[in-house]
């Protein structure tokens, strides 16, 4: 059976939240060097789990509060709904964090069109969406590069300070240059292959480890 949704769609002019876009969206432009000015992202609210989940196609943790759509919008729980349906309390500045997370996988999708390890992925979205500044730095990078594909806490807890270490060890326009490269791989071993020869180093434990002790 096909899913079919009657959607009452209703302009949200909320100030608070227009700001936290606005800003998301300047800072972002900045740092991915795109002037992003048509065909913006939109930003879709829910009040519940169930209207998230029915959206999504599946049912979600309750630590999960947002999702970036294919395309140019995403999905979040309302401010109130966050408090109510989510293991999470809520401040302004973490629903700016989330907005500024899930809009950052929008614009690392116009690179890599969505291509990538997760780690690659998720860390790009936590460095750019400035959530490294609660994160308890590691001593050491242990697990980030256990799955290609699936997210697991290991991902969240070090994924960003990876991204972190490539761009303050070998510069943002490097970086930059690696999403564009990631658009032309399409499983582990090919993002391998082309991060070898992009860096000049492997994509291992004890490679990274040595640049991130450096910052």
């Amino acid at each position: 059976m096909p899913k079919i949704y009657d959607l009452k769609l209703k302009e949200n002019f909320d100030k608070k939240i227009g700001s936290f876009y606005k800003q998301s969206m300047d800072e972002l432009s900045r740092f991915y060097e795109i002037n992003w000015i048509k065909n913006t992202p939109s930003i879709f609210l829910v009040s519940s789990r169930s209207e998230y989940d029915s959206l999504t196609g599946k049912k979600s943790d309750d630590w999960v509060v947002g999702n970036a759509y294919v395309g140019n919008s995403i999905l979040l729980l309302s401010p109130v709904a966050y408090v109510k349906e989510s293991s999470h309390k809520y401040s302004d500045r973490d629903y700016l964090w989330l907005i500024k997370h899930e809009l950052s996988h929008l614009f690392y999708n116009i690179f890599t069109c969505g291509n990538g390890p997760i780690w690659l992925i998720e860390g790009t979205a936590i460095y750019t969406s400035g959530e490294l500044e609660y994160k308890k730095k590691p001593e050491e990078l242990k697990e980030f590069l256990d799955d290609y594909c699936e997210p697991s806490q290991s991902i969240y807890d070090e994924a960003g300070f990876v991204v972190e270490a490539l761009i303050r060890t070998q510069s943002k326009d490097k970086f930059l240059k690696l999403l564009e490269k990631t658009k032309d791989t399409f499983d582990e071993d090919s993002f391998r292959t082309m991060f070898k020869k992009h860096y000049g180093f492997s994509l291992n434990i004890r490679e990274i480890n040595t640049f991130y002790k450096e910052i």
